[in-house]
């Protein structure tokens, strides 16, 4: 039979489509900020920030696109996922811009060379998963992408808390412009995996029904909800099915939970990891026994645990990240009862 996917392209983490569904005044903003480089003015640096699968990336991107269609600027987009220090980064950007005489391992030959390849042509990098980056280094490398490159720059964070951290002189001389992605609505997801559908799909190997249920268990999060729709319909290939079953989704459902969790734990510490694994065992845990439970781990592990004031901040954080949830407990003081939800 033929293939239920006519397009792979649509259904890739990498696909931008050319209307961003629910994030137009985004897009307007961002250009806002960096139009001035078309007229070689500096322009605003952005700091955009919220959970995975809001649309960060893909409006940055979509906007440094549409700027070098234009041929006047250069972009450049690091992972800092995978590079997290001004050396690599500085030998990730020489090696996209191919700047030739750039062996010498030092830092300083480096960033001079790469200075002189720019020669004053506008540039915007792009700084995705900025909160992998350690508070010292990340304010070397904004310092000297800033202020010895003369780059635009964009950040992209989960939360505020890398901004915040930045070294004074460094947060008052970048002083973005922030901007916030919420978590998208149902609603938006679903007109967004219909999108998905509609181009990378058979018309009849998917149903109205079976776009809800994706839309309703992604939780804003657009690339789970892409990510769903996609492996269900390579099980129905690998099948070799003609349309997504309830049983077929179901199963994709539960390993999207899974990716979800999976992604959101190796974003955080090994101290939120401690935490989110007691919890998870017992089901439930109230504070005071999550916090007694937590130092044992610590001390079993040889490692030094936080401090009570820091232990409040890390389970807050585990609670906004959506892996737990938290209410106070039925007793005297103040007790929280935290839940598991993955």
């Amino acid at each position: 039979m033929d293939s239920i996917i006519f397009d792979h392209l649509p259904l890739g983490e990498t696909y931008i489509p050319n209307k961003l569904i629910a994030r137009e005044s985004h897009i307007r903003q961002i250009f806002s900020c960096l139009f001035p480089l078309l007229n070689k003015q500096r322009p605003v640096h952005i700091w955009l920030y919220g959970k995975p699968g809001t649309g960060k990336t893909s409006c940055a991107t979509y906007a440094l696109r549409t700027l070098e269609e234009k041929q006047a600027v250069r972009t450049i987009i690091i992972n800092c996922w995978k590079k997290r220090t001004f050396y690599e980064i500085l030998d990730e950007m020489i090696s996209q811009f191919r700047v030739l005489r750039a062996d010498e391992h030092r830092t300083s030959f480096k960033l001079e060379k790469l200075r002189k390849f720019i020669n004053g042509k506008p540039l915007v990098v792009m700084l995705d998963e900025v909160d992998r980056i350690k508070n010292g280094e990340l304010s070397t490398i904004l310092y000297n992408l800033e202020s010895v490159l003369n780059a635009g720059i964009i950040c992209i964070s989960n939360t505020t808390e890398a901004m915040v951290n930045l070294e004074e002189r460094v947060r008052s001389r970048l002083n973005p412009r922030v901007l916030h992605f919420s978590a998208y609505t149902q609603k938006q997801l679903l007109e967004i995996i219909s999108f998905r559908a509609e181009h990378a799909l058979a018309p009849k190997s998917w149903s109205a029904t079976a776009l809800q249920n994706i839309a309703k268990t992604a939780h804003g999060d657009a690339r789970i909800a892409i990510g769903t729709l996609q492996r269900a319909a390579i099980a129905v290939e690998q099948r070799r099915g003609d349309r997504i079953t309830p049983a077929t989704l179901k199963q994709q459902i539960n390993a999207s939970k899974q990716a979800r969790q999976k992604g959101i734990l190796n974003s955080l510490t090994d101290d939120h990891r401690i935490l989110y694994r007691i919890i998870a065992d017992k089901g439930k845990a109230l504070s005071g026994e999550l916090w007694d439970e937590y130092l044992q781990h610590c001390n079993q592990l040889d490692r030094k645990p936080l401090s009570s004031r820091s232990f409040s901040d890390y389970c807050n954080r585990l609670t906004r990240s959506g892996l737990v949830t938290s209410e106070r407990a039925r007793m005297k003081g103040k007790v929280r009862m935290f839940q598991a939800n993955c």
